[in-house]
């Protein structure tokens, strides 16, 4: 259930990120013209996918790495099935060809009761040697057959890891033009470079860090939720096999700032089929929306979609929210809250987000 509110953990990492933050974060008296605007959101776009490229290169490696390890083990189990195969014609073509009708035939002239039973323990270990050989060469050419399947899918994953990596360098070398041509135009560009310089330092080397090392700290907290939950049966009304399960966004606000105090600076706002998070701690500004989806496969969830990420008036460019969407898992899984329940609906209305579950 601690992952049902995700979304509110990352606004709130934030804002702990920047009370401890060394280094402060750029300040401007005036409102930024929207042109300069732009000019920001896309320099901090380039820093976002250029680390997307490193993580798809990274991603390129492992998946060389592994169909070259795939490749030599389907090799090497090629060799061994041929020989396991050899053993397994041999024993179909003894049985196919009769070579082994003298044992049925010993066992119907067996003299006395000991030797129809010494003839039927003979018999019984060869069929059951000979079955040994046959499941063993069923198992291994089974074995062989899901690993080519697994290595064609590997092979797929990396024809898609390669046209995003092309893709993503397109998108940036196309930023980093339209960057360069508005500096150029722009009469101060030495004062611009600047201010890129100094959000791009911020975000890279205070951002980033803090919200990965803060959301450890803050996932302590969160565990308290299931408790809470049970702790407030209000939130839950049952009727036969369902379950309803309420939550407003007064009562999340609440939760969290019992649990520590420095959530006072973050609040969590229920719209119409959309969740809005909003910190505000003076130097830092951050507005998360998004909303639920359901799904079945592999598992019954709720998962979170962030889609839109909002940084001191900066928009996130989508590889950043597709990289938390990875990095995090934001899905709410029904069972880990009360078993043998599944969601069957996830709506988001004013004030309230309402989760029904049914048993089964």
């Amino acid at each position: 259930m601690r992952r049902l509110t995700w979304a509110a953990t990352l606004a709130i990492i934030l804002l702990l990120a920047i009370s401890r933050a060394a280094a402060p974060l750029p300040a401007y008296a005036d409102p930024l013209p929207e042109e300069t605007k732009k000019l920001l959101e896309k320099s901090l776009s380039v820093v976002e996918i250029d680390r997307e490229i490193g993580r798809i290169g990274t991603l390129k490696q492992e998946t060389e790495t592994k169909i070259g390890q795939s490749e030599q083990k389907l090799a090497e189990q090629e060799i061994a099935i041929s020989a396991q195969r050899e053993k397994a014609g041999r024993v179909l073509r003894a049985y196919y060809m009769g070579q082994k009708d003298f044992v049925l035939s010993a066992l119907l002239n067996a003299g006395s009761l000991s030797e129809l039973l010494r003839t039927w323990e003979m018999m019984d270990l060869l069929i059951s040697s000979d079955r040994q050989v046959l499941n063993q060469y069923t198992d291994q050419y089974r074995l062989l057959k899901e690993g080519y399947v697994s290595l064609q899918q590997d092979k797929n994953e990396l024809a898609a890891v390669e046209d995003n990596l092309v893709k993503q360098r397109e998108r940036l070398l196309a930023l980093q033009d339209e960057i360069d041509k508005a500096l150029a135009s722009s009469g101060d560009e030495a004062h611009l470079r600047q201010m890129m310089a100094e959000l791009e330092s911020y975000w890279k080397n205070v951002g980033l860090y803090e919200v990965r090392r803060n959301f450890r700290e803050l996932t302590t907290a969160m565990q308290d939720l299931p408790k809470w939950i049970q702790e407030h049966p209000e939130t839950m009304q049952t009727k036969g096999l369902k379950t309803k399960l309420t939550i407003t966004d007064k009562q999340l606000n609440e939760f969290l700032r019992s649990r520590n105090p420095d959530f006072k600076q973050f609040n969590i706002r229920f719209e119409q089929d959309r969740m809005v998070l909003t910190g505000d701690n003076g130097d830092l500004q951050v507005t998360i929306g998004g909303h639920y989806s359901l799904q079945d496969e592999p598992e019954n969830a709720i998962v979170f979609h962030v889609d839109s990420l909002n940084f001191n008036g900066l928009d996130l460019p989508d590889t950043t929210r597709a990289d938390l969407e990875r990095e995090f898992d934001l899905g709410f899984y029904p069972q880990k809250l009360i078993k043998f329940v599944k969601a069957q609906s996830v709506a988001i209305e004013p004030g309230r987000l309402i989760v029904e579950l049914k048993v089964g």
